[in-house]
């Protein structure tokens, strides 16, 4: 069996889509040497092995530590200056359309027996099976949170959708998305969910404060929101609420909002400005893996009030990491958690303030007892079953 995906995105940020991309890859050619796939890198095809994996795992491990992350800064910085220049999103719109045209070309020279569209779908149809993978539908929820360009690179997924022979999703809640926005049968639906990387882990308070102490924060005093800066992540309402707090509350247990810069109004509260110069909110770009882990281990608790999430991985790797979580009632994060975190409606200002009120005045975080549950409940998301109902899922598709 000779699968085919395209592979351009692993040369990148290992992140979301590529992150998914990679361990799914990887832990399937593990199970099943039976298995190949081809990987449309470019404009050209190669075959993706193990070596090629451990390749990118090596990549990722060094981007980890750190040796990478100055150059990552400057090249992603350069990305998004080139993103407003109208010569050159010319230019990148011929560069794909060029790419797409290789692709229809090439394709069928490749003897694949399916086409997994890793993002959402394959740049055009490839003329074999394509078992799509669909993380979410905010695009079409809420087009008003995402860039232009991704709003329109997904209008023909209703197309696509419809000639699938079975559909690949990350959670019961956009399994239910899919069949009510496009009508597809549920029983085709396959959740297939991500999981945390061995990396997110508790390592104990000795290990993990130094870390903690080039940003400034002590092991269990502080609240965390890991995600891309973008108006669909929603951090005006956990700002609204933690400025709600005391000035001796907010002394205790600053606010950290880590993550990329992303796109769009978010819209901050008028005192955010106030709040960062006293040092109670603090936004920190650019974290490497070791980092973040040491981030997820120290929070008191960690905060996930998105509009929208298909999945939401900042709550597995942080429950992976023995830390309380709490996030937005109705969403998918509500799966990952169990019982085991809070639900406080997205909009819910003072819902969520008493969520930080709550956790001030509670040990939760620290409880063994209760850490080991979280650690339990993160470790039910595993890559290799996961990759396992893919591998099904091929045989389902070609039998």
């Amino acid at each position: 069996m000779l699968v085919g995906f395209e592979s351009s995105i692993l040369s990148g940020p290992m992140t979301g889509v590529a992150n998914y991309t990679f361990n799914i890859v990887r832990c399937a050619l593990e199970l099943d040497p039976e298995v190949g796939f081809s990987g449309f890198q470019g404009r050209d095809w190669r075959r993706f092995d193990l070596g090629a994996a451990q390749e990118i795992a090596q990549r990722k491990q060094t981007d980890s530590d750190g040796r990478l992350s100055a150059y990552a800064r400057v090249r992603r910085r350069m990305r998004d200056r080139a993103a407003q220049i109208p010569g050159l999103r010319g230019a990148a719109a011929i560069y794909r359309e060029t790419r797409r045209k290789k692709f229809v070309s090439s394709v069928h020279s490749q003897s694949l027996d399916l086409f997994h569209a890793f993002n959402f779908r394959p740049l055009t149809d490839p003329g074999i099976p394509v078992l799509p993978v669909i993380y979410d539908l905010s695009t079409f929820r809420h087009p008003e949170f995402h860039p232009g360009d991704r709003v329109r690179w997904l209008e023909p997924l209703r197309q696509t959708i419809e000639r699938a022979p079975l559909v690949q999703t990350i959670s019961d809640f956009s399994r239910r998305e899919i069949a009510s926005l496009f009508g597809y049968p549920m029983a085709q639906i396959l959740v297939v969910p991500p999981a945390a990387a061995p990396l997110f882990a508790p390592l104990g308070e000795t290990t993990t404060q130094p870390g903690l102490d080039a940003l400034g924060l002590k092991y269990g005093q502080f609240f965390l929101v890991v995600g891309t800066h973008e108006p669909r992540k929603n951090i005006r309402t956990v700002i609204q609420a933690y400025s709600r707090l005391t000035p001796s509350e907010r002394a205790r247990c600053p606010l950290v909002l880590a993550g990329g810069r992303g796109w769009g109004n978010l819209d901050l509260p008028e005192q955010t400005e106030t709040l960062v110069r006293d040092g109670s909110v603090r936004f920190v770009h650019d974290v490497t893996d070791p980092q973040l882990r040491n981030l997820y281990e120290g929070a008191r608790l960690l905060l996930a009030p998105s509009l929208y999430e298909g999945f939401g991985m900042p709550v597995v790797e942080a429950l992976a990491c023995g830390t309380p979580v709490a996030y937005s009632a109705d969403t998918a994060m509500e799966e990952i958690s169990g019982d085991t975190g809070s639900r406080v409606g997205a909009l819910d200002v003072d819902g969520w303030t008493g969520v930080l009120r709550n956790a001030l005045n509670s040990t939760d975080h620290a409880d063994p007892a209760r850490r080991t549950e979280r650690i339990a409940r993160a470790q039910e998301f595993d890559w290799r079953r996961s990759a396992g109902l893919v591998l099904d899922a091929y045989r389902r598709i070609l039998n």
